[in-house]
């Protein structure tokens, strides 16, 4: 049954992804499912389809593709990491520890509240348009971080005290779990996440790699949108503007990653779920993955809608996951014990390519399909 479901698995995403190619969905796609053999030992498939572009290089397993707000899982997860250790409460105010979020809802909220969207929060903003210093220096990220504390929810979500999806309110999550760890978010990241998981050369933040190495990159990862902030099509750096102007570091965005990390990522938190290994406590999980009322939104992660998810109809209730904006997808369902991830750069060359919607569901639905036979 192993080799029959891994080769079932195997045929059906790689027909989904050359169906996406061909229909313009996006340029080229990666996807990654993973689960357990009757052993316990994990399993992973890889599949992969299009170039990097409409004439370039074929992708492959080991493509880096723009993650986006995939980020916002890894922040929080590594949050409760610090929890855990004892460096962070899930209570801790934000301006306790970021001086720059004081004097608006962002730094009187707790690191709780802004990582669930109950900040109080808008749910972007144009701060790179406006930021007074260069893009990318310590002057521009302190900014940046005051000003997304002090951009508040003006909407009827505000009013009822209810959650709204919010960038910035990630913004100043990065920031409180830096200065709880005493270094860059993306050293945090690193620390309690991508090395003790054996991933750090698959998921990693571009914005903090040396010069050689955003060079190779800029070689090797799938290109996003032309942007007119930076006057070209973006390839190797990140595509959201407001983590461009941080620096490319950020506790939203920012990230970049192959099919397989990922999935190795979401593997950990299927683990942890169940109560299996020592990465994260069952009871921490337990909390992060709550339902709140009103709102499918979690602790880092975004629960399964009972009408239209992206994640599709067949799996499973219990499931949850993350979308990002370049054309990523992560979703887990504890049932099943299974993780799928979808890489694309379905904004390439432009974000007004919307195809994604339809296929994210189709795609899902069918891979559940092939490994459910």
């Amino acid at each position: 049954m192993g080799n029959a479901r891994k080769d079932r698995v195997y045929s059906e995403a790689t027909r989904l992804l050359e169906a996406g190619v061909a229909g313009r969905v996006f340029p080229g796609a990666a996807a990654c499912l993973g689960w357990r053999d009757p052993s316990g030992r994990p399993v992973y498939v890889e599949a992969h389809a299009g170039k990097l572009n409409d004439g370039g290089t074929a992708t492959d397993d080991r493509t880096p593709y723009d993650l986006a707000s995939i980020t916002k899982p890894f922040t929080a997860m590594a949050a409760l990491r610090l929890v855990a250790q004892g460096l962070l409460r899930l209570d801790t105010k934000a301006e306790q520890l970021v001086s720059d979020a004081r004097g608006g809802p962002g730094g009187a909220a707790t690191l709780e509240q802004l990582l669930t969207h109950r900040a109080g929060l808008a749910p972007w903003g144009g701060l790179y348009l406006d930021v007074p210093h260069e893009p990318g220096t310590s002057a521009a990220r302190r900014w940046i971080v005051g000003e997304a504390s002090r951009r508040p929810d003006e909407g009827p979500t505000a009013a009822k005290g209810g959650a709204l999806y919010s960038d910035l309110g990630y913004i100043i999550a990065g920031e409180l779990v830096s200065r709880a760890a005493g270094q860059p978010l993306d050293r945090v990241i690193a620390a309690q996440i991508t090395d003790p998981l054996g991933i750090a050369d698959e998921v990693f933040f571009a914005g903090a790699l040396s010069p050689d190495r955003k060079a190779a990159l800029s070689k090797r990862a799938a290109p996003t949108e032309r942007c007119d902030w930076r006057g070209r099509v973006i390839r190797g750096e990140v595509h959201d503007e407001n983590c461009a102007a941080l620096g490319g570091v950020s506790g939203h965005a920012g990230l970049f990653g192959t099919a397989h990390g990922v999935a190795v990522f979401g593997r950990a938190m299927l683990e942890s779920r169940a109560g299996r290994g020592s990465y994260l406590s069952r009871e921490l999980m337990t909390q992060a993955l709550l339902p709140r009322v009103g709102t499918s939104l979690r602790l880092g992660w975004d629960g399964k809608s009972a009408e239209g998810s992206t994640a599709g109809k067949r799996l499973s209730p219990e499931t949850f996951g993350h979308l990002g904006f370049t054309g990523t997808s992560i979703w887990c369902d504890p049932p099943r014990d299974l993780v799928v991830v979808l890489l694309t750069n379905r904004v390439h060359p432009s974000r007004a390519n919307e195809r994604i919607k339809g296929f994210r569901p189709a795609f899902h639905d069918s891979v559940a399909g092939a490994f459910d036979q």
